[in-house]
């Protein structure tokens, strides 16, 4: 028995050693070759809070949570580059950024809107995560738990927060090595305002004779003829106020709205009021109870779906130009400006999907 045992030890050494100098001569060959274990090389980039966030130099996958974080990205040229998305994605929603990237609604699932699931975002994979609405603080918790890179961007506006818009595009660039796409993207918004306003800075005579009124515009679900904002962007690149900013300055949010007494609207009866589509049959539900002189009604695209879509205001103001400044807007199709617009934003001029899903800017 003793021999047997000798006998055994002795293979089981043989076959160790042959091991042992199979890896060790496999080693000496990837040594000789150049071949080494890959490194993933990161650098620093500073999110809009501020946070300093070190990330891949190359980022394949990304994955974008809450409130239209996708939109931006997609602004940015990172659709590509988009694993996974939240539910609300693949409802079939009239999204402009989907109407663009027909593709994204084919992957697969990160959780409910507004944050996502951590579990079925790790199972995504991505490289980063882009995310809007939030704070530091749950940014750093979503990292821990991911054990991926967040940066935070802030969406800001077209008019009062313009800079916040800007610097989440550079952020987003600056990630993704987008950033001649996004540098482009901001030159044609600054080139889009200026001629609004050069089209108009002369006129002074509708300011002063005629109300204007823009209602129907949703926050956190359709609203009616009493939801304005009285700073609507479209009607400040023109110069032209709603006859709404006036009101208390305590009743204006941007979360949840401006929302004045249906009483008020009558007193102000304005001249030409511009009616978010989403907000349409509710707006003359509400009209129908009240009385207004001779009104003239017309729509506008929802620019407030799922927080705001820049191109459509944009592209609402080119509409409101031609409605009230007729003579210095005559040369502007809006068929053609509208597919121009989106097409900047996109890279997809895809006007005619959201005539489909939403209808023509018009007169009512």
């Amino acid at each position: 028995m003793k021999g047997v045992y000798i006998s055994t030890v002795r293979v089981l050494l043989i076959v160790l050693m042959a091991i042992f100098t199979a890896v060790l001569v496999l080693l000496v060959k990837r040594a000789h070759s150049g071949v080494t274990s890959p490194i993933i090389k990161e650098r620093i980039i500073e999110d809009i809070y501020g946070r300093q966030v070190s990330i891949p130099e190359e980022v394949d996958s990304i994955v974008c949570l809450k409130a239209s974080a996708i939109r931006l990205v997609c602004y940015a040229g990172g659709a590509d580059r988009i694993c996974g998305v939240e539910e609300c994605e693949l409802r079939g929603a009239p999204y402009t950024h989907l109407f663009a990237n027909p593709e994204l609604r084919g992957l697969k699932s990160v959780g409910p809107m507004m944050g996502g699931d951590a579990e079925l975002t790790i199972i995504a994979d991505p490289d980063l995560i882009f995310l809007t609405c939030s704070t530091p603080e749950e940014a750093d918790f979503i990292q821990r738990r991911c054990r991926v890179p967040v940066l935070c961007l802030d969406y800001g506006d077209l008019w009062r927060e313009r800079a916040k818009f800007d610097t989440s595009l550079r952020i987003i660039g600056e990630a993704l090595g987008t950033q001649l796409r996004v540098d482009s993207l901001i030159t044609y918004i600054d080139s889009q305002i200026s001629e609004l306003e050069r089209r108009v800075v002369e006129t002074n005579s509708l300011k002063e004779s005629r109300g204007i009124y823009v209602c129907g515009i949703s926050y956190k679900g359709t609203k009616g003829a009493t939801s304005t904002d009285p700073y609507y962007a479209a009607l400040q690149f023109l110069h032209t106020p709603n006859i709404a900013s006036g009101v208390d300055p305590s009743i204006v949010s941007a979360v949840n709205g401006t929302i004045v007494n249906l009483e008020q609207v009558a007193l102000w009866n304005p001249d030409v009021i511009f009616v978010d589509h989403d907000g349409l049959n509710m707006v003359m539900d509400d009209l129908r109870r009240i009385r207004l002189d001779s009104a003239e009604l017309h729509t506008i695209w929802p620019y407030n779906n799922v927080h705001s879509n820049f191109e459509v205001m944009l592209i609402n103001s080119w509409y409101m130009g031609k409605v009230l400044y007729p003579d210095r807007f005559k040369d502007i199709s809006i068929d053609e400006k509208r597919n121009e617009v989106l097409d900047a934003f996109l890279h997809a001029p895809v006007g005619d999907s959201l005539v489909a899903a939403w209808g023509e800017l018009s007169k009512i």
